[in-house]
């Protein structure tokens, strides 16, 4: 079994904006037939309903959790950028309230929307201890300390965080 060890940055417009989410990714003898396995570095804080605070990923793409052909991993065209990417852009998305399957109902509601703001709200918090879990235990990867000064910005945006009103960056 190979391993892997990814970061992944949060994309600017999301309550994960600028954070940096570690992944240890696996490749099971039988790989590429079979999905990767994910780990996600956590820190026990509950920053999305597909990431668990047991550092759980349930994506599709992974087999964790059900999802349409297209969705479910192909072995002649499903690849770890393309699990990286889906990380990123279905899960630490804009509007993560509604990943949860029991509120996708509520999407474009003003009541949904109202719920998604104040749980964006939670999650920057949240986001903001993952990168304070991070840099007090961080992982065990050589350029660590290298990505952390490279991206010294996550600095101006917890700052930039502290007056922000997430109203105004997310319409409802």
């Amino acid at each position: 079994m190979d391993l892997l060890r990814a970061v992944i940055v949060g994309a600017d417009g999301t309550p994960y904006s600028d954070g940096l989410f570690f992944f240890d990714i696996s490749f099971p003898v039988e790989y590429p037939s079979v999905p990767p396995e994910v780990h996600y570095h956590v820190g026990g804080l509950d920053i999305n309903p597909n990431l668990y605070s047991n550092g759980y990923v349930c994506l599709s793409l992974l087999g964790t959790w059900s999802g349409s052909h297209n969705e479910n991993w192909q072995p002649s065209f499903s690849n770890v950028l393309q699990v990286l990417l889906s990380i990123q852009a279905l899960l630490l998305n804009e509007k993560p309230y509604f990943n949860e399957p029991s509120y996708e109902d509520f999407k474009g509601t003003p009541e949904g929307e109202i719920e998604s703001l104040e749980y964006n709200e939670e999650i920057f918090l949240l986001s903001l201890k993952t990168m304070d879990y991070s840099m007090r235990r961080p992982p065990k990867v050589s350029a660590f300390w290298s990505i952390i000064i490279w991206f010294s910005d996550s600095l101006c945006t917890c700052k930039a965080g502290m007056n922000l009103s997430f109203g105004s960056m997310y319409d409802v």
